[in-house]
């Protein structure tokens, strides 16, 4: 079954970024309905342009180098498609008519900590001997291993 229908002009997709005035430059040629890009063999850049965007063939008219009209087709696959769920749909009954917003409770705070990378640098600050670093907390702030 083939689809059709009318839309906007996608042709700038496939706009190259050059500036010249010969028509093949100026966008990706080669289409075709795997490929994206212009078909120069059904194109005349004078009265229409036909590419492909995605499978779909597009055709822009053109009249006095504005674009008129873009129409689109492409073959639809039906069930044979990738797209088609083929597996079971089940609609959940008591999911049904909960159209009222979400509660919000405003009142939860989260304290978090608010430790530096460098807290324990910090505190070698305060330390000028030996024995205050041994003793610091309770000696068990920082871990002292003895080499002897």
């Amino acid at each position: 079954m083939t689809v059709t229908g009318t839309s906007s002009s996608r042709l700038t997709e496939l706009r190259k970024y050059t500036i010249t005035s010969v028509f093949s430059n100026q966008y990706v040629t080669g289409g075709n309905s795997s490929i994206d890009g212009v078909d120069l063999g059904s194109s005349n850049p004078n009265s229409s342009i036909v590419y492909f965007l995605g499978g779909i063939r597009y055709t822009d008219t053109i009249v006095d180098g504005e674009t008129i009209r873009t129409t689109f087709s492409f073959t639809a696959e039906g069930t044979n498609s990738a797209n088609f769920i083929t597996g079971a749909i089940y609609k959940n009954p008591n999911k049904d008519n909960i159209i009222s917003n979400p509660k919000i409770y405003d009142d939860v705070f989260i304290v978090r900590q608010e430790l530096s990378a460098f807290d324990k640098n910090y505190r070698l600050e305060y330390i000028k001997s030996l024995v205050d670093l041994e003793t610091y907390a309770a000696g068990s702030f920082f871990n002292i291993e003895k080499n002897t």
